[in-house]
């Protein structure tokens, strides 16, 4: 069985707060290592204690979210009355932080190992963040060391740090070493975070590099990454968003059968966009994300208020016509989504969004001509799947 040792020791210099207690995203750093734990098939978590605090329960709270047994321990001889001989035991250095995209390649290792960094000419400042191992390899916050090896190291002195000891067992061991390119902690996907300044901006560039080339642009500006960081620290946001990607659109189907179709349509989209920062703002931890069941009734809310605005909006003898071709619009865009062929996977997605029909639907509804414009999109991505399935040349003729 592997088990994995995280630590909430380390304080912030000129702090009393704990690194691993850094806010991160809306959540805290060593949440993080939490969900690394568990995707590199951890059993149960050990966590490193001086003080057991509101914050230390926080995150034992979000381990019992995540599934996995989780054990407040103090000493070396704490950690290995826990483990059988055979176990492995996986350390996460305190205060590392590692992307979403590169935390699946570290969680593959396997056995025991020391993940390193040869830095070479690599920034001096960023090069110290990390526990160096020798004159050329720095420690990249990772290992796995045989539970039978703790043993040598049962008596360190209390204020030893067992992190580092650990470590230094690992390394006289001859434990495989997995170097790692140093590129990954000069992009900052993974890092050692001192403060919470730096939490924050690992936070931002996750948030930037999920919202594609527009999206990251817009992110980065100084208005909407103070409106984020007020998001990821007010309490009632998330739970706001979520409710209002469901009830918004409920509003909006009542407002349309009470002929408010123009005050309908920005509920609508408000509640669209409501939901879509809920995924972007809160699905940095896995034990976080939106539940599928929660998604299925955001989108059926949406798309019975469309139906509902739709049918309302054009005239009595049209509304079957309607009914038919609001019904149309998202069975085109599933198939398309569905069918292979050399349209870009973006302007698939563009192409059947929800949120852009309903925009164009706000610009058309005051100009009647709601109906124009869902026969207009319907024969649009007729002509998309058309090109999507069209028949390609053969690299050879047949013979």
């Amino acid at each position: 069985m592997r088990a994995a040792l995280i630590s909430l020791i380390e304080t912030v210099p000129g702090s009393t707060m704990l690194r691993g207690a850094l806010p991160l995203a809306q959540g805290r750093l060593a949440m993080l290592h939490v969900d690394l734990a568990v995707d590199a098939g951890a059993g149960e978590i050990l966590c490193l204690i001086g003080t057991v605090d509101e914050t230390v329960r926080e995150i034992e709270a979000y381990a019992a979210r995540r599934g996995v047994a989780f054990h407040l321990v103090r000493s070396v001889a704490d950690i290995s009355v826990r483990l059988a001989s055979e176990d492995e035991l996986l350390v996460i250095a305190e205060g590392l932080y590692v992307a979403p995209a590169d935390m699946h390649l570290l969680a593959r290792e396997t056995g025991t190992f020391v993940a390193t960094f040869a830095p070479g000419d690599g920034a001096r400042v960023l090069v110290e963040r990390f526990e160096r191992i020798d004159i050329n390899h720095i420690w990249a916050g990772l290992a796995c060391v045989r539970a039978r090896d703790l043993v040598e190291a049962r008596d360190l002195p209390e204020d030893w740090n067992v992190q580092s000891a650990l470590l230094r067992l690992a390394v006289q061991r001859g434990y495989r070493r997995n170097v790692l390119a140093f590129a990954q902690a000069e992009a900052g996907r993974i890092a050692i975070v001192r403060d919470n300044r730096e939490a924050e901006a690992l936070a931002l560039q996750e948030l930037a590099g999920s919202a594609g080339a527009l999206g990251a642009r817009i992110v980065q500006t100084r208005a909407f990454s103070a409106i984020a960081k007020r998001a990821w620290s007010a309490r009632w946001a998330r739970p706001a968003l979520r409710v209002s990607a469901i009830a918004l659109p409920a509003l909006a189907a009542g407002a349309a059968v009470s002929g408010w179709s123009l005050a309908a349509l920005p509920l609508l989209i408000i509640g669209r966009m409501a939901g879509h920062a809920a995924n972007r703002l809160y699905g940095r931890f896995v034990g976080d994300l939106t539940r599928p069941i929660e998604q299925v009734v955001r989108n059926l809310a949406f798309a019975l208020a469309f139906l509902v605005l739709t049918v309302t909006s054009v005239a009595a003898s049209d509304r079957l016509a309607g009914l038919f071709a609001a019904l149309m619009l998202p069975a085109l865009a599933v198939v398309l989504s569905r069918t292979d062929g050399p349209l870009p996977r973006f302007a698939q997605r563009l192409a059947g969004s929800p949120s852009l029909v309903a925009a164009a639907a706000m610009i058309a509804l005051p100009l009647g001509s709601i109906m124009p414009l869902l026969m207009l999109w319907n024969l649009g991505l007729v002509a998309l799947l058309l090109w999507q399935t069209r028949d390609r040349a053969l690299a050879s003729p047949a013979a």
